[in-house]
């Protein structure tokens, strides 16, 4: 079962649990799902008020661009908890001789996958400035709601991906991805700033 099927309650569960998935990757995808749900509804209540006609066409590609993410954040929440399980199963193998290759393969993927929730949360960033500038009044705490989600779940994911980063010995490529993060979490600190003084001057 995915997590995208599995009952809200039973996920809980399975987190507060002995286990080692889903992990803090996983949780963090599922919120930004959470997060691009909020913009999303934002954009929808957008569209469905003639007040805001000279924006609809705009927002109705941000509403579809914002369930593109939805979904795909869903998926990024099971493609963590395999990567988790098989790294840990790396570290376990028998394979003396191929142990070392084996782990720095999962754990490249243990850092793959966190480093695409926070440019999926990025883009979900971009989508809820314009929610909160231009959007439907009516819904800028929900729009807000959902940028602030988004945002943490964006900081997280780089924590996620810069502690499983200790685990690569390929210095050219962890200065690749270390740099990648940090111009993440750099245009997320502007996109936070931007969003803040929406919700501040509508609120």
């Amino acid at each position: 079962m995915t997590f995208a099927n599995q009952p809200l309650d039973e996920f809980l569960a399975s987190v507060a649990a002995p286990t080692v998935t889903p992990s803090g990757g996983a949780v963090a995808a599922v919120g930004g799902a959470f997060g691009a749900a909020l913009c999303e509804m934002a954009c929808i209540h957008t569209v469905e008020k003639e007040g805001y006609a000279n924006v609809h066409a705009e927002f109705g590609d941000r509403r579809d661009e914002l369930a593109e993410h939805r979904a795909r954040l869903l998926e990024l929440a099971d493609e963590d908890a395999r990567a988790v399980e098989e790294l840990q199963a790396a570290f376990e193998t028998s394979d003396d001789d191929g142990r070392a290759e084996l782990v720095h393969e999962k754990a490249l993927r243990a850092v793959d996958v966190p480093v695409a929730v926070a440019e999926s949360c990025l883009d979900i960033l971009e989508h809820a400035t314009a929610a909160t500038a231009n959007g439907n009044t009516n819904a800028i705490a929900d729009a807000g709601t959902g940028a602030l989600l988004t945002r943490s779940v964006l900081r997280s994911s780089v924590l996620t991906a810069r502690t499983n980063l200790e685990l690569l010995e390929d210095t050219a490529t962890v200065s690749e991805i270390d740099d990648r993060l940090d111009t993440i979490s750099n245009e997320s600190d502007e996109a936070l700033s931007r969003i803040t003084s929406n919700l501040e001057r509508t609120g």
